[in-house]
């Protein structure tokens, strides 16, 4: 299928992205989040569901938050899914928040946020995201949490590889999933940016 304007986008993205200051993560967000379901069914080997995206988890000190790149979920576990497009990016008390959450306190806080926001229209917003939390249902009562990251490979010297430990990784374009003719293109576009999907847990 012949798609010009889509690939003179993504050629631009790949192109600026050589630039300094260019924050292709925003950029190329929307097509992962497209894949993301069919991406992390075929890492983990069952079927996993995209819930939201910038889920909040509340700052320990006040109602603030690290926001999440995309919340996902299997039947019985919450998965967290964190995408950089560059090393440098990769940032060891962002992963040890993660590492520290469990998903019982995330809701409690994130009812604490939703009580704090005082602009409507956030708050409208805050209602959406409460709905599809509560909607969820998983088979145990407390869902394990996996983090898992789309990303380049840490250097071996970086302080991120040094205190966490790096599990199942895999080459993101040797992710063998499906799609229709007309994804074809940006599923290209994403398998050329050398990324990696892998877990993440303390040394």
């Amino acid at each position: 299928m012949n798609q010009p304007i889509l690939e003179s986008i993504l050629r631009l993205i790949i192109e600026n992205k050589a630039f300094p200051n260019y924050h292709a993560e925003r950029r190329i967000d929307i097509f992962i989040n497209y894949f993301i379901d069919r991406i992390l069914s075929a890492y983990l080997g069952k079927e996993t569901k995209f819930i939201c995206p910038e889920f909040p988890l509340k700052k320990a000190e006040n109602n603030q938050s690290t926001k999440l790149d995309y919340l996902c979920k299997t039947e019985n576990e919450i998965i967290f899914v964190e995408l950089k497009t560059d090393t440098a990016s990769l940032k060891t008390d962002q992963a040890n928040i993660y590492l520290g959450c469990c998903w019982e306190e995330c809701v409690s806080n994130l009812n604490k946020i939703i009580n704090a926001v005082t602009n409507k229209i956030h708050k409208e917003k805050y209602k959406t995201l409460t709905s599809v939390i509560n909607e969820l249902n998983f088979l145990s009562a407390k869902p394990f949490i996996r983090i898992i990251y789309l990303s380049p490979l840490p250097k071996a010297n970086s302080i991120f590889a040094k205190t966490i430990s790096i599990i199942n990784l895999q080459k993101l374009n040797e992710r063998q999933i499906t799609f229709h003719e007309d994804e074809n293109i940006v599923w290209d576009f994403l398998k050329n940016l050398d990324l990696y999907i892998f877990e993440i847990k303390r040394k």
